[in-house]
């Protein structure tokens, strides 16, 4: 009877050893369908960083348009002929276009004043804002 035992004990073990194939299989299974819990969360990620760069890229192109009117001679004549020069399109890598924009208000009554100073960044052929920025520029005079 001893020996029966120890027969059939060692015929279990042979095939309890391991996993099979169907646990194999489930096991991909239960992966796939966590991969493609997942997958929503990776691509809105995705798209999330996209539109950040792009709006941190516009943000710059901004910030370049209001470092240029600091540039310029504080004189009324100075920074209306700024306002009048055409603006250049900027592009990113990923072929997204850039227009930057900037309008100059009037001049001051009496000097010394302020100009409002408004610089704005679209798409190009795109009337959706990206980024802007409005900042006052003093100036002395009406001319140089």
């Amino acid at each position: 009877m001893m020996t029966i035992q120890a027969s059939q004990a060692g015929h279990n073990d042979r095939h309890e050893r391991g996993f099979g194939l169907i646990e194999i299989v489930i096991s991909m299974f239960l992966l796939s369908l966590l991969t493609i819990a997942f997958l929503p969360l990776l691509i809105t990620a995705m798209k999330t960083t996209v539109l950040s760069s792009t709006i941190a890229s516009a943000s710059q192109l901004v910030s370049q348009q209001l470092d240029a009117i600091r540039a310029v001679a504080p004189n009324c004549a100075e920074v209306g002929a700024f306002d009048d020069a055409s603006v250049a399109t900027s592009g990113l890598s990923g072929g997204t276009v850039f227009q930057p924009h900037r309008l100059v208000g009037p001049c001051p009554g009496t000097y010394p004043g302020v100009i409002s100073v408004r610089a704005w960044v679209t798409k190009a052929g795109d009337v959706k804002v990206m980024a802007e920025a409005t900042t006052l520029v003093y100036v002395k005079s009406a001319t140089p």
